[in-house]
């Protein structure tokens, strides 16, 4: 167990700028005080407890563990990040901070621990909440920034439906059937600054045991092609300007360090391909980013919403994009569209 718990967060509330007063003649005998400088992230006790038990390790875990474990923990916000480090490395930690609230559409939360010499912080974007309100109902909310919420539930079986949300900012309870094979995979999707995403994701029953990586291609093409074979979903003609579309997303998500669907003027992927002169009855987009391409696609695999689209029957073709960013992970993003065809 860890000896020593102690919180990055609240030592980075103490340092900020401050500005010498102009002592001229004219001025008031005392000045209105300063608005406090707005916190990095927030104290959250359950992220203290995943950067507890990672700063016991002795080795960097890979994405999906480090998920797993906040998961296991009661973490519902999405996306889920850490940094490790040694003691006296403070403003490395700071600058990470700074760097994520930079590319996040929502507020942080986090925690910090440390083991000997080792430090671990883990942070979250907190754009919204699913938090368990009886044996099979669950209470989603999400911030203001935040609209059209719904849930996407995956059962035991690997089968997932789709539920709305409604409710304004007190949130709605959505009651889940119990004939739903345990343990369920709940994601809660709303559409923010930078476009549709799961803002918060939580199990019902227990997660299950197993390895949290696992082997696949490292082929868009190829992984795409049998993960719909599974689900009876027919195979995808690749589509060069589709592909092109995809290669210029990947690039920007890179390039931006902001990670959606909405991240230039030209709007969502129906508006870029119309800027392109492709019109389509159908389009859909999955974005990853992770350390390589086949971390990528087993996020999106694992992800309901995400394999929801991927997998969706109506779409004939698809397009695949690449990009790598200054620290060296991976831009991911498959852009599908049903019967796409150039505007006249």
């Amino acid at each position: 167990m860890l000896r020593k718990t102690t919180l990055l967060c609240a030592m980075l509330l103490a340092v900020h700028a401050t500005a010498g007063a102009d002592k001229n003649a004219d001025a008031p005998a005392e000045a209105a005080p300063a608005a406090p400088p707005a916190p990095l992230c927030i104290k959250d006790k359950k992220l203290e407890g995943v950067a507890g038990q990672l700063a016991e390790l002795q080795r960097i875990p890979p994405s999906a563990e480090l998920i797993k474990a906040a998961r296991e923990a009661g973490v519902d916000a999405n996306p889920v990040y850490a940094k490790f480090g040694v003691t006296g490395e403070f403003d490395s930690f700071k600058a990470w901070l700074e760097d994520l609230n930079e590319t996040s559409d929502a507020p942080l939360i986090c925690g910090r621990a440390r083991s000997g010499e080792r430090i671990v912080l883990v942070a979250a974007v907190r754009a919204g909440a699913l938090t368990t309100a009886g044996r099979n109902n669950l209470h989603a909310t999400v911030i203001d920034d935040f609209r059209d919420p719904y849930l996407v539930v995956r059962d035991s079986s690997g089968s997932s439906r789709r539920i709305a949300v409604d409710g304004g900012q007190l949130g709605s309870t959505i009651s889940i059937p119990v004939e739903w094979g345990r343990p369920l995979f709940v994601q809660l999707v709303a559409t923010g600054p930078n476009g549709p995403r799961p803002v918060a994701e939580r199990w019902v029953g227990k997660i299950p045991e197993g390895p949290t990586t696992r082997s696949g291609s490292q082929s868009p093409e190829a992984w795409l092609m049998q993960l719909r074979r599974a689900t009876g979903a027919r195979s995808l003609r690749s589509n060069r300007l589709l592909s092109q579309e995809a290669t210029s997303h990947a690039q920007m998500v890179c390039d931006s360090g902001r990670f959606g669907h909405e991240l230039d003027p030209n709007g969502d992927p129906e508006a870029r391909l119309l800027k392109r002169g492709i019109e389509a009855r159908v389009v859909g987009e999955a974005v990853a980013r992770a350390a390589t391409m086949r971390e990528a696609l087993n996020a999106i695999a694992d992800s309901p919403s995400h394999r929801m689209t991927v997998t969706d029957p109506r779409f004939t073709d698809a397009g695949y994009g690449k990009a790598e960013d200054e620290k060296g992970r991976t831009c991911a993003v498959i852009l599908l569209a049903s019967w796409p065809r150039k505007v006249p």
